[in-house]
């Protein structure tokens, strides 16, 4: 505990000036030392000073001994990925956010506070955290560093910022502290998902499975699963598709197993992909359509199986009917969430389903721009090609050639995937 810290809190609460706390006690130069931490108070002289603030010294050691406690609580919960552990500590550490900040905790307490809102999609409130992070950096102790520069590397992975989290991520790897155990598996875990969206599945897989090795030596299920679910993923990129469907089964069915829902849902989703490009239409259909009976309507993951399953719909030669109503309802819930790319892909099938001369022109003009903006620019290969074949049909040969060269570096097409 900061004994200095918490007498000037308590101190300036109590609206007392160091002269009077200090009187018959401690000189005003030695108070302001103690409170400025330049002198480390004495347990008697420490008492004193609180008891005159009307505050027991032992009862203020056993609140700093339950945040102590509850806020590693809290990290094991994080590490472990217990969602449902993480959030009661975190609210038992919500009510305690005014005495946090005068202890030696404050910086754990704001770093964890950042991953645990990244763990649960809300990147407004990881920012706040980060913000107070950040202004206090050269008070950080070289495992809060790096902790603060891996956390902010999963921000920007998140932010779709790719690239910078790439750098960032391997310079951490490099950092002198890094080989302490926290760091090698959440760096490797963390690499692997950003080049899992840059769509680099080779380097995907090599952080994968390092990632694997290390949740395995802890008995960490739900980051060993996905990591596997990174895996997977990468398998069925790459066409590995025995791999990749060796690793469903297992996720799949252990997974259902251990009641892990939204594990199983989202291996469900990949597993769909899977076979997908395996020609199982039926099959995938079914994956795509247990996905959507169990994420809400308004998230984006029940999006992303709607759409993937009218990409099946379309190969299934189903009425088009259905598949308009299903598209309807992607266009205006992605405008409503604010999630363009959904929007513009499900705009994409509609001009499609409507064989309308239209849909090159917004490939042109709308799709490809928007997806030249992202860091992963697999996905604009089918878009290109499809573009520069009707140019060509249509004997612009000069702008079929733009289009094929413009994209020729890239080399596979990737699925949106589950993370």
């Amino acid at each position: 505990m900061e004994l200095g810290r918490t007498i000037k809190y308590y101190r300036i609460k109590h609206n007392m000036t160091q002269a009077e706390l200090a009187d018959g006690i401690c000189s005003i130069p030695h108070l302001s030392k103690i409170e400025n931490s330049i002198y480390n108070a004495n347990f008697g002289t420490a008492a004193l000073l609180l008891e005159r603030l009307g505050i027991n010294i032992e009862e203020e050691y056993a609140q700093h001994s339950e945040i102590k406690h509850t806020l590693d609580a809290f990290i094991e919960a994080i590490q472990f990925a217990d969602e449902e552990k993480a959030t009661e500590y975190y609210e038992l550490l919500l009510d305690k956010e005014t005495v946090i900040p005068r202890t030696n905790y404050r910086n754990m307490y704001h770093l964890y506070m950042m991953r645990y809102h990244l763990m649960n999609g809300h990147l407004t409130l990881a920012f706040k955290d980060w913000s107070i992070v950040d202004k206090n950096r050269s008070n950080l102790d070289p495992v809060e560093e790096l902790s603060a520069e891996l956390f902010y590397g999963i921000y920007l992975v998140e932010l779709g910022r790719l690239k910078e989290a790439k750098q960032l991520l391997l310079s951490i790897k490099n950092a002198e502290h890094s080989s302490h155990y926290l760091f090698t598996r959440e760096i490797a875990f963390i690499l692997s998902h950003c080049y899992t969206e840059l769509n680099q599945p080779e380097k995907a897989i090599i952080y994968a499975k390092e990632a694997l090795y290390l949740f395995k030596q802890e008995d960490n299920y739900i980051r060993t699963a996905q990591s596997q679910m990174l895996l997977g993923i990468n398998y069925t990129q790459l066409n590995m598709l025995e791999e990749s469907q060796r690793v469903f089964k297992v996720l799949l069915r252990n997974s259902r197993l251990f009641g892990q829902q939204s594990l199983y849902f989202q291996a469900t989703y990949n597993y769909g992909i899977l076979l997908k490009k395996n020609g199982e239409y039926e099959a995938s259909h079914d994956c795509f359509l247990q996905c959507t009976q169990f994420y809400e309507p308004s998230s984006k993951n029940y999006l992303y199986a709607r759409l993937a399953d009218v990409e099946v719909l379309f190969l299934l030669n189903v009425d088009k009917t259905r598949i308009r109503d299903i598209l309807i309802e992607i266009i205006e819930q992605s405008v409503s969430q604010s999630h363009e790319r959904l929007e513009l892909q499900a705009r994409y099938y509609m001009y499609r389903l409507e064989s309308s001369e239209q849909l090159y022109h917004f490939i042109e003009t709308e799709l490809l721009p928007h997806l030249e903006q992202l860091e992963s620019h697999a996905e604009l290969l089918p878009y290109a090609r499809e573009l520069a074949l009707w140019y060509q049909q249509n004997g612009h040969y000069e702008k079929a050639n733009e289009y094929l060269q413009k994209y020729s570096s890239i080399t596979t097409i990737k699925d949106l995937s589950m993370v």
